[in-house]
Parts: C-alpha cells; structure tokens; sequence
C-alpha cells in the first residue's frame, strides 16, 4: 500500500507526458513547438520511469530482506521458547510436551525447583527480552506477536521472582500453567504447526 502510494506522482507525471505528447502531435503544426513539446512529453516519461523502476526494486529488495530477517527471528525465538519448555518440563516433572500443548494439570506440591533450572530459564529470558528490543528496533514483529512475548517475559520474571521472593508452589504453578498458555499462543499465532509440516514433508 505505501508503495502505491509514492507511485501516484509518478503515474501522474507519465499520464500527462503521454497527454502533451499527444496533444503535440494532434493540435500543432509548427514544427519547433511540436519539437518543444516532445521533449516535455520525453522529460515527463522518462524522469518518473527511473524513479518508479528504482522505487520499485528497492521496495522488492526491502520486502526480501524484511521477510529474511522475519523468518530468521521466528526461528530464534522458536529456539527459545523450546528450550524454555525444555526446563519447564523439568519443573513439572514430564517426560514431554507437546506442541501444541493441551491442558496440562500441574500438581504444585511436586514442583521440581531446582536453582539450574531456574538458572537456564534466567538465561533464555535474557535472551528473549535482548530480541524483543532488537526486533522493535527494526519493526520486523507483527505487534500480535510482540504482545504474546512480552506476556511470556512477564509470566517468566513472575516465575522467578516468585521463587527468589516468596516462594509460594500454589502462585508458581499459576504463572506456569499461564506461561505454558501464552507459548501455546505464540506457536499457533506463527504458524509452528503448518511450518513443522512443511519441514517434514521437504524431508521426504
């Protein structure tokens, strides 16, 4: 839409050079004025052209890098994410998760606390929140995917602050079941399924 935008000049521009230029050859018959409006007409064709064609490549240039830099985020916060899940599982003593995830019931009296876990969960919350400042830098999120993360930061230093603080199971299951929600929602929002069934099908 923007580009389309900054093309109407343009267009605008090469719509009254192909009128001069018609007008030229139709109403007039002295030949230095049809000469004089040629090159108006050239001038107003050929000026807009180079600036459209270069507008042009530049808008399809930035779109591919734009979608380069998206797809290679999504996959780093994917990574993320996973290894986040990887402690959680620890945490609350399964074997698995899956993704999507379907309710999970968490027995907040046999929480695995454990400082390594926490620690690796402080790690990749660093890691999440560093991106989450690079990426709104150069505005390659879309802002349902921003939100969804911040949430997830939020319910993580919950989590954290929770066990430095307080100490409490019961509220540190609560952030967890809610943490475990909003990752569900970052992978159905990025399409992590369709993608994974991409990926398996190339590999046949």
């Amino acid at each position: 839409m923007h580009f389309i935008l900054k093309s109407i000049p343009y267009v605008l521009s090469i719509a009254g050079g192909i009128i001069v230029f018609d007008i030229s050859q139709d109403y007039l018959h002295d030949a230095g004025w049809i000469d004089l409006m040629d090159n108006v007409a050239a001038s107003l064709l050929a000026i807009p052209l180079v600036f459209l064609f270069y507008d042009y490549s530049n808008f399809l240039i930035t779109r591919r890098v734009h979608k380069h830099q998206h797809t290679t985020l999504i996959n780093t916060l994917d990574d993320y994410l996973f290894k986040i899940l990887a402690q959680m599982k620890n945490i609350i003593g399964l074997t698995r998760i899956e993704v999507p995830m379907q309710d999970i019931n968490l027995n907040y009296k046999k929480l695995a606390l454990e400082p390594r876990y926490l620690r690796a969960i402080r790690i990749q919350l660093n890691n999440l929140e560093d991106l989450l400042y690079k990426s709104d830098k150069i505005e390659v999120l879309e802002p349902q995917h921003t939100q969804i993360l911040s949430f997830i930061a939020q319910e993580l230093n919950q989590i954290l602050n929770e066990c430095k603080y307080h100490n409490s199971p019961k509220e540190i299951a609560r952030y967890i079941e809610t943490t475990l929600s909003m990752i569900d929602d970052w992978f159905y929002a990025t399409g992590y399924t369709t993608r994974k069934k991409i990926q398996q099908q190339e590999k046949k």
